[in-house]
């Protein structure tokens, strides 16, 4: 039995009203074929751009990544940076605060410096008196013997020594602390130097009148008013009016008062180095024994008590009890 053909499919294409007619004939195995051939096409497209699309997507995101990298390593350097500043500040906060103390520390040490110059530059100068040029030896050894013993700077050498420790950039405290040290060992220069002072203040170097620097007599070899004859004068005789103020002539103790037909009234002091001094012919005593008296300091009043020829007060100085020129140390 014969099969029947199988139908076909025919396509007829016109290309316009005088242009000939064209018939295309199709299996029916073309027609359901052409459909199956354009999905898979489409497929293929569709496919093709989703890789792309994915290479595209990877290679973004390697781009992304690389950024994102990137800004991580820039954020953490300027946490870095900022860490940096942070500390920067902090460093700076505490050498404020440093600076501020050490501005407090210096005054503070500005007035102690100021009180420890105070105390003792008075000292210092109050102590330089100059020693007459004939004083006996045993004072001029007390006063050298205390000279060599003081170790001790004196405030002039504290300022300088501050002044370097300044410049050398020392902290305040510690130079506040030297202060102190300097302080606690000044001490025993100001014993030292009290000891010095009171040598020099017990010299009998003052006039003991101010009512008159008239010398009418010296000491040694004259002669005698009332005998005519060649004594010797143990002191000065320093004319006045009566009832004219007579002064000791340094620090010391009065030893002895009293009234002879010799001497008249008269005062005698121990200065306590050896040295002692005697007031004659007082018209009046206004010292007391055992009493404690200063250079300046009235013990008396002029007068011609005594063995005198008219009014004045015989001054005389004994070392060791022997009679001396008062001249030596008399300013």
């Amino acid at each position: 039995m014969k099969r029947s053909p199988k139908p076909k499919w025919s396509f007829v294409l016109m290309r316009g009203a005088d242009k000939s007619v064209r018939q295309f004939k199709v299996s029916r195995r073309s027609i359901v074929a052409a459909p199956a051939v354009a999905v898979l096409a489409l497929s293929g497209c569709i496919a093709a751009l989703q890789i792309r699309s994915a290479y595209k997507i990877d290679t973004l995101q390697d781009e992304m990544s690389q950024q994102s990298n990137s800004f991580t390593q820039t954020v953490n350097g300027k946490d870095d940076s900022i860490g940096s500043l942070q500390e920067e500040i902090d460093r700076l906060n505490r050498q404020t605060e440093d600076l501020k103390g050490k501005i407090s520390d210096l005054r503070e040490l500005e007035s102690k410096l100021k009180v420890f110059i105070e105390q003792y530059g008075r000292l210092t100068e109050t102590s330089s008196s100059s020693m007459p040029a004939n004083a006996d030896s045993a004072t001029v050894e007390a006063l050298s013997a205390l000279q060599q013993s003081s170790n001790t700077p004196s405030p002039e050498e504290a300022r300088r020594l501050i002044g370097v420790a300044e410049q050398s950039g020392l902290d305040f405290r510690q130079i506040s602390s030297l202060v102190d040290s300097m302080e606690s060992t000044m001490e025993q220069s100001v014993k030292q130097a009290q000891a010095r002072q009171a040598i020099l203040d017990a010299l009998p170097t003052g006039w003991p009148t101010k009512s008159s620097s008239k010398m009418t007599s010296g000491f040694g070899y004259r002669t005698d008013p009332f005998t005519g004859k060649s004594t010797f004068h143990a002191g000065i005789d320093i004319g006045g009016k009566v009832g004219d103020p007579v002064f000791s002539a340094g620090d010391g103790t009065v030893i002895e008062t009293g009234s002879s037909s010799d001497k008249g009234n008269y005062v005698m002091i121990d200065h306590h180095n050896g040295l002692k001094t005697v007031y004659m012919h007082l018209s009046r005593i206004e010292a007391h024994e055992d009493e404690d008296v200063v250079r300046g300091e009235k013990i008396g009043l002029m007068g011609s008590t005594g063995r005198s020829t008219g009014a004045h007060v015989h001054f005389q100085i004994m070392q060791k009890d022997e009679p001396i020129n008062p001249l030596r140390y008399l300013n």
